[in-house]
């Protein structure tokens, strides 16, 4: 074997694996069986080659090359064939069956001295020279390879996806440089001697194969890993062997036989391999695959990354930002959507998807029980295709992400429990502390009350016992009675603010509702009778009685009344106390007051305990609480309408009894 039968001899071997992957993936695949035929027309043309380097009979060269023509003129219409088929362009199938009507006519022409006159001697071995008719096959040849190449032109011009574009444009490259290289040969069979260019043609295969690998483009990524590594043990082991056995040559020829030669060499080759093999293995898979080992560590360091991450929005910037970075994306994006088929997974997006329209390629479900997603990838930076291994990582990555989905929702759950936790403790720590103010204030209003009602108790005898002494139409008379009844309601007032602390409830009797206003007015009288206050009564109800304790809504008008007057101030002002029936069951009383008014932040809090806007020393902020609480012991409902600078309004309404 010399070093002229290596190029012809592994381009048939290359060709032969194609070949045998094509017949692999033929099945209901035209297009794999012609690619397949076609490695086999080369694989024939090579092997001849590669025979007519180490023979020496003339005879048996030119009825060797003959034999091999008898296959070679179907070249022709193979790769005009493969190329319709591939590129979709079916309007040339016209052409493609008279281009197999030549070949066919063509066969007996090849057996033909003039197709095939002889094989000449050459410093590589023997190569058979053209006939006046070759010249037919070689212009049938040129036209087929020319329509070919402007065909895969065209239908990289017209393609506008990143994953047909590319298989077309590796086929055109590979294919169209092997068909360019094989017409070089012309020149030796016209008797120039030169070493035929056609030999490298596993030099376009073998880009050819890298883009098999690269992006699996007929889908033999599965046999090109183990053939690539058989290429490369092949290449090692032919090139030792051949330097070994001239060297041996070179230093032992008059000592030794050539046969002896080439079994120690083919010794030494194995030992080599064997010792070898797995890690030029481990070398091949690290240097092809360098790109997807760098995109799976990243893929893996996002997985990482968003695992520690418990907001939504940041997850979802992450992943796109991680994506784009990795795989050059124009487009990426998390979307969140409503629901997912459990049997949905991982698919290239088609023409008749509506995302394939906005620039998508790829989709990739995120099953997520609280949020569910897809990951949507437009097409690659480098307008490479997605292979089965991007697939498969995305797949893993889309599990991580749902699982950081759900984490982030468990993550917000827990977050709002702790905060409603919180908040429920401040709640009810304030209620005790409220509870707690109640209850001194309790004690403290029994302690008033009962220091109080002593000497009510014999002030009111004394009244009483003038009373009864004291003639009706006496002047004096008159105020004795008002006095009395004064500090019967002073008595009441004490007692009730003792109730409303203690929660009690209170006897109620039928009484009209214009009786405590009256009283109230009285009471309060002169707190604003030397102010520029106007107080103007408009009892227009005609339905006023009620069920209710006359003391205790005294209260209620004696605090709503006297914030009106604090409203108000040193300015000048009105309050306007109103009742009417808004329907044939209720009352309505409103007190309207022309004062500062409040603030909305402020009108949220005024019927809570202890709440006041008074400065300190003026207020507890018990007054609109408790006048909240005995409304709502009398069945009725108190709203407030207020403005910054325009006055307040509080309209209570209650249920009136039918008279």
């Amino acid at each position: 074997m010399e070093i002229y039968t290596l190029p012809p001899l592994i381009s048939s071997i290359i060709l032969f694996i194609l070949f045998l992957m094509g017949i692999f993936k033929s099945r209901n695949a035209p297009v794999n069986l012609l690619f397949a035929l076609i490695c086999l027309v080369g694989c024939l043309l090579n092997l001849d080659k590669t025979i007519l380097t180490v023979i020496e009979d003339k005879g048996l060269a030119i009825r060797i090359s003959r034999i091999d023509h008898i296959f070679l003129v179907f070249i022709i219409p193979l790769y005009l064939h493969f190329t319709v088929l591939a590129t979709g362009y079916r309007q040339w199938m016209p052409l493609v069956k008279l281009f197999y009507l030549t070949s066919i006519l063509l066969i007996p022409i090849t057996q033909s001295s003039l197709y095939l006159t002889h094989a000449k001697h050459f410093f590589f071995g023997y190569f058979a020279q053209s006939g006046p008719l070759f010249l037919i096959f070689g212009v049938l040849s040129t036209i087929s390879t020319a329509i070919s190449i402007y065909l895969f032109i065209k239908g990289i011009r017209e393609e506008t996806t990143a994953e047909k574009k590319t298989r077309v444009k590796y086929i055109l490259l590979s294919f169209g440089l092997a068909a360019s290289v094989n017409h070089f040969d012309v020149i030796i069979m016209k008797g120039y001697e030169l070493y035929p260019i056609g030999n490298f043609v596993f030099i376009p295969m073998c880009l050819f194969g890298y883009a098999i690998y690269r992006h699996d483009i007929m889908e033999w990524r599965i046999f090109l890993n183990k053939g690539l590594v058989f290429f490369t043990l092949l290449i090692m082991s032919s090139g030792f062997f051949i330097v070994m056995a001239t060297v041996l040559k070179s230093l032992f020829s008059d000592s030794m036989k050539h046969e002896v030669i080439y079994v120690v060499s083919m010794i030494l080759t194995f030992l080599l391999i064997y010792f070898t093999k797995e890690r030029i293995q481990e070398f091949i898979i690290q240097f092809m695959e360098q790109e997807f080992i760098r995109s799976r560590q990243a893929i893996r360091d996002l997985s990482f990354e968003i695992m520690r991450l418990y907001d939504v929005e940041e997850i979802k910037k992450t992943v796109e930002r991680r994506l784009s970075e990795t795989f050059l994306l124009e487009m990426c994006e998390l979307r969140l959507v409503s629901k997912l088929d459990e049997n949905e997974s991982t698919s290239i997006l088609g023409k008749d998807d509506p995302m394939w329209h906005n620039g998508y390629r790829l989709s990739v479900p995120v099953h997520s029980q609280s949020y569910p997603a897809c990951i949507l990838l437009g097409e690659k930076g480098n307008m490479s295709l997605y292979t089965n291994e991007d697939l498969e990582m995305l797949s893993i990555l889309a599990n991580h992400v749902a699982l950081a989905l759900d984490n982030a929702q468990a993550y917000k759950k827990i977050q709002d429990f702790s905060f409603s936790l919180e908040r429920l403790v401040d709640e009810r720590t304030k209620a005790l502390i409220q509870n707690e103010s109640l209850a001194a204030v309790g004690r403290l209003a029994a302690g008033v009350a009962h220091e109080l009602n002593n000497p009510i108790a014999s002030v009111m005898s004394t009244i009483e016992y003038y009373i009864d002494h004291t003639k009706e139409d006496e002047e004096i008379h008159d105020d004795l009675v008002f006095s009395l009844g004064e500090l019967k309601r002073a008595r009441d007032i004490v007692r009730s603010l003792l109730d409303a602390s203690r929660q009690k409830e209170e006897t109620k009797i039928l009484m009209d509702i214009h009786n405590p206003i009256d009283d109230a007015l009285r009471i309060l009288y002169n707190q604003y009778k030397n102010k520029r206050i106007t107080v103007e009564k408009r009892l227009n109800s005609k339905m006023s009685l009620i069920m209710g304790n006359p003391a205790r809504l005294c209260q209620v008008f004696i605090n709503l009344i006297k914030n009106s007057i604090d409203a108000i101030g040193e300015k000048e002002g009105m309050i306007i106390i109103e009742t009417l029936n808004p329907d044939s069951t209720h009352i309505a009383c409103k007190i309207i007051d022309t004062g500062d008014g409040m603030e909305k932040d402020v009108i949220k809090d005024i019927f809570k305990p202890f709440f006041t806007t008074k400065e300190q020393g003026k207020g507890i902020g018990l007054g609109l609480y408790i006048v909240h609480e005995i409304i709502t012991e009398h069945n009725g409902t108190i709203e407030v309408q207020s403005e910054k600078g325009k006055g307040t309004t509080f309209n209570l309404i209650f249920p009136c009894h039918l008279q």
